[in-house]
């Protein structure tokens, strides 16, 4: 259901909002898309019931979004992800390598959410930083969205 709000809050900010808005919104919509796809895919790597990369490959197709940063330049890198590690080396060269690059490296979910850094805390707070950079700029509707998200 994410997936397909996403992919029409875009589409509609692309058709109906004004130049500065739609920068804006667009910018945000894609770092959303972006922060599912990883936590998708970080979560499917924590999943132990997938039987073999072909089923996993599948599931995350279903869930993973077709707007983003990340798409289509890193989608082939994405789903050959297999691990921590390698979902770090699958979006290097990009603003979430240096976030990702503070997660704890470890396989053990336990071990990994026992220490400060989650993907999920790392991910919130570049969250609250790009929403509060969107009441930067001047008057435009990104405002009115950010700080809905910042409130969630």
């Amino acid at each position: 259901m994410r997936k397909i709000w996403l992919h029409e809050f875009f589409d509609f900010c692309q058709t109906q909002l004004l130049e500065t808005s739609r920068h804006v919104m667009e910018d945000l919509l894609k770092f959303e898309a972006d922060l599912q796809t990883i936590q998708i895919i970080a979560n499917s790597l924590m999943v132990g019931g997938m039987p073999n990369n072909v089923n996993r490959d599948l599931e995350r197709r279903k869930y993973i979004s077709k707007v983003g940063y990340l798409y289509p330049d890193r989608d082939e890198r994405l789903r050959n992800v297999s691990d921590l590690r390698s979902l770090v080396t699958a979006v290097e060269a990009t603003p979430y390598e240096r976030i990702l690059s503070s997660v704890a490296m470890n396989d053990d979910r336990n071990e990994a959410e026992s220490q400060d850094s989650t993907i999920d805390d790392v991910m919130l707070k570049e969250a609250s930083r790009r929403y509060s950079e969107a009441f930067e700029g001047g008057f435009h509707v990104a405002c009115f969205f950010a700080y809905l998200k910042l409130k969630e």
